[in-house]
C-alpha cells in the first residue's frame, strides 16, 4: 500500500521524433492536503497528493489499470518482463526501451534499478539500510540486480520468490542521487523532497516535468509541462496543473461550473454528486469502487486502547452499518461494510473474517467489556479506570475532509453510549513525519481516521501489520500474524496467498487494533472539453493516462 508503487504512465513508444501537437492545459483539483513531501518512501510523502505528481515523473515497469488488472508499461520496456523460479529462489527480466532516458538525457539503465533496490532494501543502519524507509518489501528479498546489453536489459535476482515483483521499481536515478554512501543516501531519502524545493535538478523519466519555478507552495499550485527528452507517445496538453482545492462541496461545484478547474476526484458526499450531476452535460462524471478502504487505527500505546478488552469494547460500541449508510450509502447503494484488512468487497479474493458479535452493535457488551477491566461508568457517561483515569481520547482525521469529519460524529456518538468521550482533531500534520508529534509516524495519537491507497498487490500490507512494520501505526504485534506474513511475502499461488492473507485477516480481529469501515468509493468529475480521461480507482489515481489527454475535437 506504498504510494511509491505502480504509478507511472506508459503508452507505445513513439515512431519517430516529431513532437505532438500541443494545445490546452488541464487543471486538477486536489482534494487532499498540499503535498508537504515529494519523496514517496517516507511517511511525509506518502499521500494521495504525491502519489498522483510523483506517477507522471518517475518511471515504473507496470501500470494498474482501471479494471485492477497490471500491464507493462510499453513506453518504458520493449516486451512484457519474464519471471521463472529457479531453485529457491526467482529470476526477472526486463528489457528496456533502446530510447528511454532521463529528462538531462542520460539513459534510464540497469543502474537505476540497482540503486533503487539499494535505496529500499533494508531499514537496518547497520545493514546499510535506512530506517526512514515505509516499507523494504520485495526489495529485502532480491540478492543481486544485473545490467547487460548496456544496461538496457535488467536480470533481478530474487533470493526468496516475491509475488509481488510487479509492485516494485518505481525508478530513481542513479546517476543523480547515488552518492555512493548509504548514510549520505539514506540522510537525502530522510529529508526527502520538501514539495517547495521541486524535484532535484527537475529530474523525470516520464511524459510530465516538475520544474522547481512551477511550484508555488504559497498558493499550493505545481505545474507539470511535458518532458523535452520523453521517449513515448504525447503529451497532448501544453501543462498540467495541480490546484489543491480540498473538498468543501461548494468550493468544488463552483469550480466546476466556472471553469475554474477541469478535473476533480474529491470524496463523494450526496449534496456534492448531485451537484455535480446537474452541470451535465458541460461536465461528465462516474463513480467507482477502487481498492481503497477507510479504517480506524487504535493506537495501542495509549494507556487505555493498550488493554485489548478497550479496543474490543470501542469495536463493540460502534454501529458500521449505520455509519456506512448515513455517510457513503447516501449516495451509492452499493456501499456496504468492509469486513477485512486485505481485500475489498469487490475482489474475488474477499471473504468476510468479522466474528459475528462485531456485525451488530452492542452497547451493553462494550459497557460489560470495559467493567471487566476496572472501569465504571462516571456520573456524565464517561467511563473512568481507578488507575487509568477518564477514557477521554481523541480521534483525529484529515483536514478538508467533510465526509471523514461526519464519519467521526457519527462513531463519537455511538461509543458515548458505552463511556467512550471522544475529541474530534483535524490534524494537518496527520502524514508528517516523526518529528510532527501527533502524526501518525510518531505515533501521537489516540484514534486516527483515515484510508489505506491499496493496490492489486496483497503483499503490499505486510508493513501495515508485520511487528514494527514501518506503516504499523497502531502497533500491533502479533507472532501468528508475522508467520502468516512471511510465508505471504514468498507466495506466488495466487490461491494460498489468498487463504494466508485470510487468515491473518482472522487473527487481526482478535488483537482489534484497526477496524475497517468500508470500501471507498471514487468520484470523478471533468470537463467535457477534454478527451481521454478515465476514471482509475486504484492508486494509479485520475491521472494515470494523463498523458493521453487532450481538449476535445
Amino acid at each position: 500500500m506504498v504510494l511509491a508503487a505502480c504509478g507511472s504512465e506508459g503508452g507505445d513508444t513513439a515512431a519517430d521524433d516529431e513532437t505532438p501537437n500541443r494545445e490546452g492545459r488541464l487543471i486538477y483539483g486536489e482534494g487532499t492536503a498540499f503535498p508537504e513531501n515529494l519523496m514517496p518512501l517516507i511517511a511525509a510523502g506518502n499521500s494521495v497528493a504525491t502519489g498522483n505528481i510523483i506517477g507522471r515523473i518517475l518511471p515504473a515497469p507496470f501500470i494498474i489499470q482501471p479494471d485492477f488488472t497490471v500491464a507493462y508499461d510499453e513506453a518504458l520496456l520493449t516486451s512484457e518482463p519474464t519471471s521463472e523460479r529457479e531453485g529457491d529462489g526467482q529470476t526477472v527480466v526486463y528489457e528496456l526501451n533502446p530510447d528511454a532516458v532521463w529528462s538531462d538525457g542520460t539513459d534510464i539503465t540497469a543502474d537505476d534499478f540497482e540503486f533503487t533496490w539499494q535505496l529500499q532494501r533494508s531499514s537496518d543502519p547497520a545493514d546499510g539500510g535506512c530506517p526512514a524507509l515505509l516499507s523494504t518489501t520485495g526489495f529485502d528479498q532480491i540478492g543481486s540486480v544485473e545490467g547487460s546489453e548496456d544496461g538496457k536489459t535488467v536480470t533481478v535476482t530474487y533470493d526468496t520468490p516475491y509475488p509481488d515483483w510487479k509492485s516494485i521499481f518505481t525508478l530513481f536515478p542513479a546517476h543523480l542521487l547515488d552518492t555512493g554512501d548509504p548514510a549520505e543516501n539514506c540522510a537525502m531519502v530522510t529529508e526527502g523532497w520538501p514539495t517547495a524545493n521541486g524535484i532535484p535538478e527537475d529530474i523525470s523519466g516520464g511524459p510530465w516535468q516538475l520544474q522547481g519555478d512551477r511550484v508555488d507552495a504559497g498558493s499550493q499550485v505545481l505545474s507539470l509541462v511535458p518532458n523535452p527528452e520523453w521517449y513515448g507517445e504525447g503529451p497532448f496538453l501544453e501543462a498540467l496543473i495541480y490546484q489543491t482545492i480540498g473538498d468543501e462541496s461548494n468550493v468544488v461545484v463552483s469550480a466546476m461550473q466556472s471553469g475554474e478547474i477541469d478535473l476533480v476526484n474529491p470524496q463523494p458526499q450526496l449534496d456534492l454528486v448531485g451537484q455535480i450531476q446537474d452541470l451535465e452535460p458541460n461536465v461528465e462524471s462516474s463513480i467507482d469502487f477502487g481498492l481503497s478502504f477507510e479504517h480506524f487505527d487504535l493506537n495501542t500505546a495509549n494507556v487505555h486502547l493498550a488493554k485489548p478488552e478497550v479496543r474490543e469494547a470501542f469495536a463493540l460500541a460502534l454501529d458500521r452499518e449505520a455509519i456506512v449508510a448515513a455517510t457513503v450509502g447516501a449516495f451509492d447503494s452499493r456501499a456496504q461494510v468492509l469486513n477485512n484488512r486485505f481485500y475489498v468487497n469487490n475482489q474475488p479474493e474477499y471473504e468476510d473474517t468479522a466474528p459475528e458479535e462485531f456485525s451488530t452493535q452492542d452497547v451493553p457488551g462494550a459497557i460489560a467489556m470495559l467493567e471487566s477491566v476496572g472501569y465504571t461508568i462516571g456520573a456524565d457517561g464517561v467511563a473512568v479506570h481507578p488507575q487509568d483515569g477518564r477514557l477521554a481520547l481523541t480521534m483525529s482525521t484529515t483536514q478538508n475532509n467533510p465526509l471523514r469529519e461526519d464519519t467521526i460524529d457519527l462513531a463519537s456518538a455511538q461509543v458515548a453510549q458505552a463511556g467512550f468521550a471522544i475529541e474530534k482533531f483535524l490534524d494537518p500534520d496527520i502524514f508528517a513525519g516523526a518529528d510532527r508529534p501527533t502524526s501518525l509516524e510518531a505515533r501521537g495519537f489516540d484514534i486516527a481516521l483515515f484510508a489505506w491507497v491499496s493496490s492489486p498487490f496483497v503483499s503490499g500490507n505486510v508493513s501495515l501489520y508485520q511487528s514494527d512494520g514501518g506503516q504499523n501505526y497502531a502497533g500491533v504485534s502479533n507472532e501468528e500474524v508475522d508467520a502468516l506474513l512471511e510465508l505471504l511475502s514468498t507466495e506466488i499461488d495466487p490461491d494460498e496467498s489468498a487463504r494466508l492473507a485470510n487468515e491473518a485477516d482472522a487473527i487481526l480481529w482478535e488483537e482489534m487494533a484497526t477496524i475497517p469501515l468500508y470500501q471507498k468509493p471514487s468520484f470523478t468529475a471533468w470537463s467535457s472539453e477534454f478527451d481521454n480521461i478515465e476514471p482509475n480507482a486504484t492508486l494509479a489515481g485520475p491521472l494515470w493516462n494523463a498523458k493521453e489527454i487532450a481538449l476535445a475535437g
